[in-house]
């Protein structure tokens, strides 16, 4: 098992004011009000110790002398405990309600960190590890954190009131109360930063599993895995997975129960090195026998309110672990995004452009120069793993190059967000949102005016409209068979409605990356014939493998292993009679009967 690393004494405290501060902003009128019900309980203890103190040397003497001395102080405990019992139901009430605002806080800050963060660290396995780790944080600890939070303050108040009053009867033995802790700490922090260190290295186990656990209970995998018959290798290999996390976790919690023990030993020891030392102390007539009592009582009160912080420190810890990932994962996010200056689109040009994945040992794009003109449709072809949909990513500002630069009209493009917010995309792999078809189509440009319009212009163009009306509800028909009264489409009508997203972005620079893969032949070739009518004015990439869809556009770009080899138009690359002229009659030959001589040809590409 790899070695495991814990905070720092310096991020340890920063972390708690973190955890502490996301309490406060959950809730902070809730979190002051519990944090008085504490100070009430803190006075309370205080109080006891020292009518105990009283009751007991007045045994034995006048009670006419005890009693004016006791009454005020049990009326104190009285009302004290009066008002502590009155509010306690309260105060566990609030404190429900401040963990669930606290979920809902810390979740919340996962979530927009998320958001801002860039699209190419999404293809970092190390994000992933530290997601995982912020998710859980966010979404199993908060009821950990408020709990032992108010806990530890509870303890921490009652500490420091008992630790007061028994440094007042018999401060000399207060440095071994402070020493008996010191164990059991140590113990529970070796236990909680291994904890935390299996938990690492266990992440990229339990992502494998997560992703075995959809594929076992997914909808859409369902049909595939029954067809092959793979669901028990699949259950075998997700067992496989949980029997190493339990291996492992076996021999983390055999190692530590046995430190735990001798740590608990030790501490119990130096308490009995403390009672005897009152008692020798008491003997010698340092302090007298009322007194003595008392001490001893604050010393029982001391070392179970100590017991209970070790063990709130324990639980709060591995809080306090998967927050400083938390804080690291949302700092490392924070930054704003710019707002791009608005201005007309002009002509976007690559020169030298070159990218690398994140870990990848070989660039996926090389040297690439492109120009896509102002109002002109550009074709990019090449064989499947040439790096098409990754050129497309970089030039929609989804992924910074690695080297060269992009420029709008020659003038440098420095900030992604840019061609983000002037380009509309359709990828191959488009989401597919199990929400209304209205969702679908206006999450092209959330926030945009005149919605309806925008709606209604959009699915016209896509031939979506079709769709939405023979629907239940129309355009409000939730989209997924799992959620109540929802349908689900065919796969060439979920193809429309991204479409239609893309036509509702109203952007200037269009990249559509195969957007017809799942349209039908008709559908297809209605696309194209009104391709360039649908976005006059505007700037389409278009991204194909299919040769007889990109023969009519302006220019034609082929993509060979990362780089550009030849470009120009339909004609040119034919009598060029490269990979272009290849790959289209490579394709056309297709649609020629070899056995009896008959063509039978694609009426988009020419005989």
């Amino acid at each position: 098992m790899t070695a495991a690393k814990g905070l720092s004494t310096r991020s340890l405290a920063g972390t708690t004011v973190f955890a502490l501060r996301l309490i406060w902003a959950a809730d902070r009128r809730r979190f002051t009000a519990i944090l008085v019900h504490q100070l009430f309980s803190a006075a309370t203890l205080s109080l006891m110790m020292l009518v105990t103190k009283e009751v007991l040397g007045g045994l034995g003497g006048d009670a006419r002398d005890l009693w004016p001395k006791l009454i005020p102080l049990l009326m104190a405990v009285m009302v004290l405990t009066s008002i502590n019992g009155a509010f306690r139901g309260l105060a566990q009430s609030w404190q429900r309600v401040l963990a669930v605002k606290t979920d809902r806080h810390i979740l919340s800050l996962v979530l927009r960190s998320t958001i801002k963060t860039e699209l190419l660290t999404f293809e970092d396995p190390a994000f992933y590890d530290r997601l995982q780790r912020a998710v859980f944080a966010s979404r199993v600890q908060p009821i950990t954190l408020v709990s032992s939070a108010v806990a530890i303050i509870q303890a921490s108040f009652s500490l420091i009131a008992v630790g007061a009053t028994f440094a007042a009867m018999t401060w000399i033995l207060l440095p071994l109360c402070l020493l008996a802790p010191i164990p059991l700490f140590r113990a529970a922090k070796q236990e909680r930063d291994a904890r935390y260190g299996l938990n690492g290295k266990l992440a990229e186990n339990r992502r494998v599993r997560d992703y075995l656990e959809r594929l076992l209970t997914g909808r859409d995998e369902a049909k595939e895995i029954r067809a092959f018959g793979i669901g028990p290798v699949l259950f075998d290999r997700w067992n496989s997975r949980y029997d190493e996390e339990i291996a492992d976790t076996t021999v983390l919690y055999r190692r530590h129960a046995r430190r735990k023990i001798a740590a608990r030993l030790t501490g119990d020891l130096i308490t009995v090195a403390i009672i005897g030392g009152v008692w020798l102390y008491a003997g010698s007539g340092g302090i007298d026998v009322p007194t003595a009592i008392a001490a001893l009582l604050g010393l029982f009160l001391l070392n179970t309110r100590v017991q209970a912080i070790t063990f709130l420190f324990n639980a709060l810890g591995d809080v306090l672990l998967y927050l400083a990932d938390l804080r690291l994962f949302a700092a490392s996010s924070s930054a704003e995004p710019v707002e791009p200056a608005r201005r007309a689109y002009g002509s976007l040009s690559a020169r030298d452009l070159g990218f690398r994945y994140p870990g990848a040992s070989e660039p996926t794009l090389h040297g690439v120069d492109i120009d896509l003109p102002a109002g002109e449709i550009v074709a990019l072809v090449g064989t499947n793993g040439s790096g098409k949909t990754t050129l497309a990513k970089v030039l929609a500002g989804l992924y910074p190059p690695s080297t060269g630069s992009l420029s709008i009209d020659g003038e440098p493009v420095r900030d992604p967000g840019v061609l983000r917010d002037r380009t509309a995309v359709l990828f191959q792999d488009f989401v597919k949102y199990r929400l209304t078809v209205t969702d679908n189509i206006e999450f092209g440009r959330p926030g945009a005016e005149d919605p309806a319009r925008r709606l209604a212009e959009a699915a016209r163009s896509a031939a979506a409209d079709t769709i939405a009306e023979r629907l239940d509800h129309g355009y409000d028909t939730v989209l997924g068979a799992e959620f109540s009264g929802g349908t689900d489409l065919s796969l060439g009508q979920w193809q429309r409605l991204a479409l239609a997203r893309a036509f509702y972005r109203d952007s200037p620079f269009v990249i559509l990356d195969e957007p017809t893969a799942s349209l039908d032949a008709q559908a297809e070739a209605e696309l194209f014939d009104k391709l360039r009518d649908l976005f006059k004015g505007r700037t389409v990439l278009f991204v194909s493998h299919r040769m007889s869809n990109v023969r009519g556009a302006d220019r034609i770009y082929t993509l060979d292993r990362g780089r550009i080899v030849e470009s120009g138009d339909h004609e040119s690359l034919l009598a060029a009679d490269g990979i272009y002229a290849k790959l289209f009659r490579l394709q056309a030959a297709g649609y020629e009967d070899r056995d009896t001589g008959v063509g039978v040809r694609d009426p988009a590409i020419p005989g």
